[in-house]
């Protein structure tokens, strides 16, 4: 069995193979970057473009069994990108799909959940297992504008409803 991260030299893909690394160094990991050569690890490195051609897709993801797919940044784009991972993953015999998705993705009036909620209906009807990461906003977001906000003088935020 082995495991793919999609967007494997982006931030997220990054601490997620330092982690495989730091508890299993030798498991069958497979990174997966549309740059193959920003990609720092000892796993396996396969060339893989959210955007690529769904043959380059399939093949890239052969002998995988657990997908995690991070979600694609570019607004506006995620659902046709993913529903295209999503079917290229099938067609290549991936059976279980990790997407990292958005907190309460089937309500929130965030304006990045629509294609977040899209995903997941899409995974629900590919007839392959899945688990949604609903996650937060990761800090790695916020950290290109501290300095700014520091200069400012403060960070506004806001939290509705109970943490």
């Amino acid at each position: 069995m082995s495991i793919a991260i999609t967007g494997a030299s982006g931030e997220l893909g990054t601490h997620i193979l330092a982690s495989f690394y730091e508890k299993q160094p030798t498991a069958p990991i497979v990174a997966l970057a549309r740059d193959p050569s920003k990609v720092k690890t000892s796993f396996e490195v396969r060339k893989f473009d959210y955007e690529g051609e769904a043959q380059s897709q399939i093949s890239a993801l052969s002998g995988v069994s657990v997908l995690i797919l991070i979600s694609s940044s570019v607004i506006g784009s995620r659902t046709k990108h993913h529903t295209a991972v999503i079917e290229a993953a099938k067609a290549a015999g991936v059976h279980t799909i990790i997407y990292t998705s958005v907190l309460r993705a089937p309500t929130t009036t965030l304006a990045v959940a629509p294609e977040h909620k899209e995903t997941e209906e899409v995974l629900k009807n590919s007839g392959l297992k899945y688990v949604f990461l609903r996650n937060g906003w990761y800090l790695e977001n916020w950290t290109g504008s501290i300095a700014g906000s520091i200069a400012a003088g403060g960070i506004l935020g806001s939290n509705k409803g109970a943490a």
